[in-house]
């Protein structure tokens, strides 16, 4: 059964303005004044130069906000306090759709409101709002004033009573905002965003590296939803031209007719969790994702306050596989050569080159994206394992250079067709442990030694021993090994008879090489890194 009972007042209380403080901050809040502005513009066809300047007086505590997009004839005054009102339609190409961007942007930053406008010759008109207005229900009535003449087609609203104080210490990040979110429209010559005076610089997300077979692909194609219109996609991945892991920007960037709506997002959603990329590391911190939306207001797939993408709408869902696939080949190729030397070798020198650029009729989600396949690792070579792990020490300490490249070659001698080759190793092993004895000695002992003094201590190697002893502690054991494989050395050196040295005695004595120099200089020579 369903029978009437009587009809309900459904009209919002004003307390609704107030609910949504919390939901803002001086970035978003500007930031909707901004989209307000360039909407209005937008609206009436670009027709002029637009200026939009924001004023922040610390020591008064007031916000000024003027535009020259046009000012809102005195027919449609309630477009400013009204929420839900707005000219704009669901189905323009433009920031605002909701009708309360502004109006909870004014209310969230202060508790008193003069919004002054004319448009065209006509007068300028004033509307006042204040905490006493929002808290009083009992009706939706608002006074407004003729007042002396701004500039035509001028709106200037001022935030007097700020919530939150402002700070001067806070600018540098503000503005820091305001060239991040506006990017794109900065790039427009008849778009001009000031600060206090001095105009915002535009700041853009574009440094690529270009390694060969895997420089930056951008892929552009329309999305067709029916009757509810179609969005131009503009996807562009890569791999920059330095990591940023303290920062996090790295992830994926969205624009939504041309406004950032977030940057550097590392959600599920595009790929970071198991068996894609993986949770957000440094390793992977060269990839981005630059992503692009242009069309009707309401096929952006952002939230109601422009802050962040929201990953249940439709058209989000639609790029999403786009997205991660994209975010995911780059990051892979970041993790590849994420190890020491590897970015600056296989990335960071191709700082110069050009973007693929693929256009498709019909970029849905249906539509596979070509990446050019990653090749599988290849097992790298002992010799620049060893080099990567002790480059930086080599950089310090020029000296320990031939000491880890004796071991390099040892290792190159063991591949050869020879008979003595163990032999050969043996000696090279042992000359190059005396050596580097005698380099512990005069560089890292801590020591000071004459000319005459080292002379004679090299000159017996049981002195040597003997002196390396005084400052540097190893086992009895590993002492032991090493005064053994010096006799092995003398025998191979001094007899007639050849001895020979087993595969195993040549493993043992050169992992013993091995320990002394990484006790003595710090030498890595691991090769599962």
């Amino acid at each position: 059964m369903k029978q009437l009972l009587k009809d309900i007042e459904a009209l919002p209380s004003k307390r609704i303005y107030l609910s949504i403080i919390a939901d803002y901050h001086i970035k978003t809040a500007l930031c909707e004044l901004i989209d307000n502005s360039i909407d209005s513009w937008i609206h009436r066809g670009k027709q002029h130069p637009l200026e939009v300047s924001i004023e922040l007086d610390y020591q008064r505590q007031v916000i000024q906000v003027i535009d020259n997009s046009g000012g809102v004839p005195e027919a449609d005054i309630n477009l400013i306090v009204s929420p839900g009102h707005s000219r704009n339609t669901a189905e323009d190409a433009t920031i605002g759709i909701f009708g309360v961007g502004s109006k909870r942007a004014v209310v969230a930053l202060a508790e008193e409101i003069r919004i002054f406008t004319r448009y065209k010759d006509e007068k300028t008109i004033l509307v006042e709002i204040d905490d006493a207005w929002i808290k009083d229900d009992s009706t939706w009535d608002l006074h407004i004033y003729e007042v002396d003449p701004i500039p035509e087609n001028t709106t200037k609203i001022e935030l007097i009573k700020l919530r939150d104080p402002i700070k001067p210490e806070n600018e540098a990040d503000l503005k820091n905002h305001l060239g991040v979110t506006y990017g794109l429209f900065l790039a427009d010559v008849n778009f001009q965003l000031k600060f206090n005076g001095n105009d915002i610089t535009p700041i853009y997300f574009d440094k690529w590296s270009y390694p060969p077979d895997f420089e930056p692909k951008e892929f552009t194609g329309d999305i067709d939803f029916g009757a509810d219109g179609k969005i131009k996609l503009d996807i562009l991945g890569g791999l920059t031209k330095s990591g940023e892991p303290s920062g996090g920007e790295y992830g994926a960037y969205f624009y939504c007719n041309n406004r950032l709506i977030t940057k550097a997002y590392k959600g599920p959603e595009v790929g970071y969790k198991p068996l894609r990329i993986g949770n957000p590391h440094p390793s992977v911190s060269l990839a981005r994702v630059i992503v692009k939306l242009t069309g009707p207001a309401k096929l952006m797939p952002w939230n109601s306050s422009k802050s962040d993408i929201n990953p249940k709408h439709p058209s989000f869902r639609e790029i999403q596989e786009h997205i991660d696939r994209v975010l995911t080949h780059y990051s892979t190729l970041s993790k590849k050569w994420s190890s020491a030397g590897g970015w600056e070798e296989n990335i960071f020198k191709y700082d110069d080159g050009i973007i693929n650029e693929e256009v498709l009729t019909n970029i849905s989600s249906q539509v596979r994206l070509y990446l050019p396949p990653i090749p599988r690792p290849s097992k790298r070579k002992y010799g620049d394992i060893i080099k990567i792990n002790n480059r930086a020490l080599a950089k310090n300490k020029p000296w320990v250079t031939g000491l880890y490249e004796t071991v390099i070659a040892v290792e190159e001698i063991g591949k050869l067709k020879l008979e003595q080759k163990n032999r050969i190793s043996m000696l090279t092993l042992d000359s190059m442990l005396e050596i580097a004895f005698k380099e512990y000695l005069i560089n890292d002992s801590g020591t000071s030694y004459s000319a005459t003094r080292l002379e004679n201590i090299m000159k017996n190697r049981t002195d040597v021993h003997a002196e390396v002893k005084n400052t540097v502690s190893f086992t009895q054991t590993q002492w032991k090994k090493i005064e053994y494989y010096y006799k092995l050395r003398s025998e191979l050196v001094h007899k007639r008879a050849t001895v020979t040295v087993s595969d195993s005695e040549l493993a043992t004595f050169r992992k013993v090489v091995e320990v002394v120099l990484k006790k003595l200089f710090g030498l890595n020579f691991k090769t599962d890194n």
